[in-house]
């Protein structure tokens, strides 16, 4: 796939939007005195939306102050990242992002929308591998058999995505497998696994967190898991690069950003407070339950993390296109 045919199809999921940068405001001495939002890229249900929701349950309880989580599926979350990217810098809008605020600048230059410079990044809060799923009516059980099933048929098995990550990570594992399936976009995780549940799709590469209950109930079948080593909530379940795709993995990540120059004393309370969210024990095990795995960190370390990953990308989707 050269690398215009590429970006023309992740066109699916986004169009360019004019940016307007916020003005600094000073900081509020009783923050927060009033309601925050917390804004989610994606529909209601999918993996950034449930840590939203279970973060922004305690957060309020801490801080004494409603917190409102916000969806605002679409345009592979750029009109959500663009949305806080104008809001006031108060820190009463708040991103609760995933992979995709690296991603996107890579593969929708024309958004002009920087992950770092407008934005200020406060932590990254988790990370975890993905599931190699299949409908139930696919005729494979493991790897091996989808990758004879798709060089038989080329083309003709659907794959559902839900955004840039998982776009380009089923297209790096088309293109390492040397395999061709045609993807079909959704506006969220949640709508996108509904499809492979109600057979639309055949084939998903999504996070173990939107699939896992599905999985168990026998409404969809893992083959594979996407870490670089079998993860221990399924140990069982062998990864994609042991199964025939050596070298292959993948995972998500979900952090908080907030506009630009929010004062720093709200970006070190709203940073110490989700830390002490996300480390409280229930929280932390029902995290793991549902495959993710704490990866907490400063601001500057974030900004660092945005930036390395973004390079990645940038990196593969140009390796990418050289395969095709």
């Amino acid at each position: 796939m050269k690398a215009g045919k590429l970006f023309k199809s992740l066109s699916h999921y986004a169009s360019a939007a004019l940016l307007v940068l916020p003005l600094s405001v000073s900081a509020q001495p009783n923050y927060p005195n009033k309601p925050i939002r917390f804004v989610v890229g994606f529909a209601a249900g999918g993996s950034t939306d449930v840590i939203a929701r279970m973060l922004g349950r305690r957060m309020s309880e801490i801080f004494g102050q409603t917190i409102v989580t916000d969806n605002r599926p679409g345009a592979d979350s750029l009109i959500a990242t663009e949305l806080v990217a104008q809001a006031q810098p108060d820190g009463y809008t708040i991103l609760i992002a995933s992979g995709s605020h690296s991603i996107n600048p890579v593969v929708y230059p024309d958004s002009k929308l920087d992950p770092v410079k407008d934005f200020t990044p406060i932590s990254l809060l988790t990370d975890g591998p993905n599931f190699l799923v299949v409908h139930p009516s696919v005729p494979v059980q493991n790897v091996q058999e989808l990758l004879a099933l798709a060089k038989k048929n080329p083309g003709k098995l659907n794959y559902a995505s839900s955004a840039s990550t998982t776009f380009l990570q089923t297209e790096l594992f088309k293109s390492m497998a040397g395999i061709n399936m045609t993807s079909i976009p959704y506006k969220g995780a949640a709508p996108a696994v509904l499809a492979l549940i109600a057979g639309e799709a055949q084939v998903q590469i999504t996070g173990i967190i939107n699939i896992i209950n599905h999985v168990k109930a026998g409404r969809a079948r893992a083959l594979a898991v996407t870490s670089a080593q079998r993860y221990s909530l399924v140990p069982d379940v062998p990864t994609v690069s042991e199964s025939g795709v050596p070298g292959y993995t993948s995972s998500v990540w979900y952090g908080m950003l907030a506009p630009a120059r929010i004062p720093s004393t709200v970006v070190r309370l709203l940073n110490t407070t989700s830390h002490k969210v996300m480390q409280e024990p229930a929280i932390k095990a029902q995290l793991l339950n549902l495959g993710q795995e704490l990866m907490l960190n400063t601001p500057e370390e974030f900004v660092r993390y945005i930036r390395e990953d973004r390079n990645k990308w940038a990196k593969l989707v140009k390796d990418i296109a050289g395969l095709k």
